[in-house]
């Protein structure tokens, strides 16, 4: 379920990733193991193992990401708070996410 064996990767020339939101969503989604529309720490932390940590394992370092995305801070990335782990990412991760 590695997200470079799984999506195309469009590397620009300035050497960030780049991928649609739809796929970003996509992948991080069929991490929602117990499918309650959440993405848990322990789920993130899956993702990342399952992309053999490349660049998206930096997002798991001190729990930033979770921390970053979690605006009510209940310990989930919901619906509600995607576009915060969709920001964190560009900025922490190298990655660039187009709205297509």
């Amino acid at each position: 379920m590695a997200l470079k064996n799984t999506y195309r990767r469009n590397v620009a020339s300035d050497g960030k990733l780049e991928m649609s939101l739809q796929e970003f969503k996509k992948w991080i989604k069929r991490f929602d193991l117990d499918k309650d529309g959440k993405i848990s720490k322990e789920e993130l932390r899956e993702a990342i193992r399952a992309n053999g940590g490349g660049w998206f394992s930096r997002i798991i370092k001190g729990g930033r990401g979770i921390k970053a995305a979690d605006a009510n801070g209940d310990g989930y990335i919901d619906e509600n708070e995607f576009n915060n782990l969709v920001e964190f990412a560009q900025r922490n991760l190298g990655i660039r996410i187009l709205s297509y």
